[in-house]
């Protein structure tokens, strides 16, 4: 009688024992186009996505140039600051600034000569308005740590006015200020008071 051997020949495999490892199994052709059309109208969403946030950004930066234009006089109200920014700009805006002019560039010096200690505080008054602005006198005061007024003193300009949209520079001196003098106030008296 013949006998029966045994081959050790392979086992067939399942799909499911040929899977890669980690648990993925793969895919089917259906699977590949969909995640290829996927892909690609994710990378075309992604672009319009993009777009769609610089124009929303255009948007509202054109919405703050309407409000910082047409709103100017509300701007300045809460941030008298920017009244200069406007100005820099030939934009007029109101403000409580009855004189139209303003000082800018102040600066102070003191020199001692002979024994002598002078002060000279010099600054710029610039016309902030479309039309010519007769300049007032000039008030210039010494202030200690404390804030109080130690010494004062007006001046006046040699010009009689200045030129819409101009400046006219300004300077004055005193001899011996006060020692307790530590900061120099300066303000435009106007005319009339």
């Amino acid at each position: 009688m013949p006998k029966t051997v045994t081959a050790d020949l392979p086992e067939e495999k399942t799909m499911a024992e040929m899977a890669p490892a980690g648990g993925q199994e793969g895919l089917s052709i259906e699977q590949m186009t969909t995640s290829k059309a996927t892909m690609s109208s994710a990378a075309t969403s992604g672009k319009k996505g993009k777009r769609l946030g610089w124009l929303i950004l255009l948007l509202v930066l054109i919405g703050i140039g309407v409000i910082a234009f047409y709103g100017r006089n509300y701007v300045v109200q809460i941030w008298p600051g920017s009244a200069a920014l406007y100005q820099s700009f030939k934009i007029d805006v109101e403000t409580t600034n009855t004189l139209g002019l303003e000082i800018h560039d102040l600066t102070t010096k003191t020199v001692l000569q002979n024994g002598v200690t002078t002060l000279t505080v010099t600054g710029v008054i610039k016309n902030i308005t479309e039309i010519t602005q007769p300049l007032p006198r000039v008030s210039v005061a010494l202030i200690n740590t404390d804030g109080q007024h130690v010494y004062s003193w007006t001046t006046t300009v040699e010009e009689r006015e200045v030129q819409p949209w101009g400046q006219v520079e300004f300077s004055t001196s005193m001899n011996q200020p006060p020692e307790e003098a530590k900061n120099v106030k300066v303000d435009l008296i106007e005319i009339g008071k």
